[in-house]
């Protein structure tokens, strides 16, 4: 009898303050569809990093036919800019020669900073390149045909932040080797990208859950006003405190659950639009990783757990603090 006329006396204040009952719920979904957002950053961010952090490699490129032309020109800006200029370390229209690239091969083999290299020839890049392009792009590589990748090493360092610096150094000035390049400097700048997004969420986040508190004490207040006489009659025939609170608390936790549950709705959107469709090469493709239907349920089960605890909280603060039952 207690249980039927407590949901009938949240039914009635829901249908009562309907306006201000969808006005929580939206905000409420808002608030935990970025804090579900920030959740799903930060997953994010620990697989990229779990990717790429042990198979970063230094990419060691050899000379192409072109590769003088390019030297030549950075030579030129350096000087305009007054700088010392790089040295010439390939020949014009030659490419890196078959005793140069046993040379370099022979001195990365002694070099204490490496732990291991690959070498990767023209065809083999060339293969590679043409995998990961895109049709357009695709096309013209197959008109153009092996030589427009060069060959390299693929060097991975014993520690590649302290010994990158001493390495690229050292062999951007060798006989025989265009230039020295390191990824992570663009895993680096996706992760501050990724992490700027994160922090973004967090920041929204908190701002519409304030904004949530706020609507849910103004809420509560006002439903209360409204049934005053009805608390009133209820604790004169006995009822205690907590029977006349319940049906309140029980209205601010079921818009939050309803809240919850659409904003579950909007992490996914959110995935399908970002990851799916724009990202969606990359991610295919495994250059980002994607996330599953699972990790958008944990941190929308997340989000929904963080909005009912809070609904639940600020109607008993409210309830106490601010209205007299």
């Amino acid at each position: 009898m207690r249980a039927s006329f407590v949901l009938s006396g949240v039914a009635a204040g829901i249908k009562r303050n309907a306006t201000m009952t969808i006005a929580l719920i939206l905000n409420t979904a808002i608030a935990l569809g970025f804090v579900g957002a920030a959740i799903l950053a930060n997953t994010e961010i620990t697989r990229f990093r779990t990717t790429y952090e042990d198979k970063l490699n230094v990419q060691v490129y050899l000379c192409t036919t072109l590769a003088y032309n390019t030297q030549a020109t950075s030579r030129d800006v350096a000087v305009h800019e007054k700088k010392q200029p790089a040295p010439f370390t390939c020949a014009k229209d030659r490419k890196t020669s078959a005793a140069q690239t046993a040379s370099i091969r022979a001195r990365l083999s002694s070099d204490p900073l490496v732990d291991s290299f690959t070498y990767i020839d023209e065809k083999r890049a060339y293969d590679l390149g043409l995998k990961q392009a895109e049709p357009a792009q695709r096309l013209q590589l197959q008109t153009i045909g092996v030589g427009v990748f060069p060959g390299s090493f693929s060097v991975k360092l014993n520690d590649i932040k302290k010994d990158y610096g001493v390495f690229a150094a050292t062999y951007d000035r060798v006989a025989g080797v265009d230039k020295v390049n390191n990824q992570i400097d663009t895993v680096n700048a996706l992760l501050s990208l990724i992490d700027s997004a994160r922090w973004f969420s967090i920041i929204i986040a908190l701002v519409v859950l304030a904004a949530s508190v706020l609507l849910i004490g103004n809420t509560i207040q006002v439903a209360a006003n409204q049934r005053r006489n009805e608390t009133s009659i209820m604790r004169l025939v006995g009822a205690s405190r907590w029977m006349t609170e319940l049906p309140f608390m029980l209205e601010a936790i079921i818009a939050a659950l309803i809240g919850g549950f659409i904003s579950i709705g909007f992490i996914a959107v959110g995935k399908f639009v970002l990851l799916d469709n724009i990202l969606g090469s990359q991610t295919s493709k495994g250059v980002i990783p994607n996330l599953s239907t699972n990790d958008i349920l944990l941190a929308g089960g997340a989000g929904l757990i963080v909005g009912v605890v809070l609904s639940a909280l600020t109607a008993f603060a409210t309830l106490r603090l601010y209205v007299r039952l």
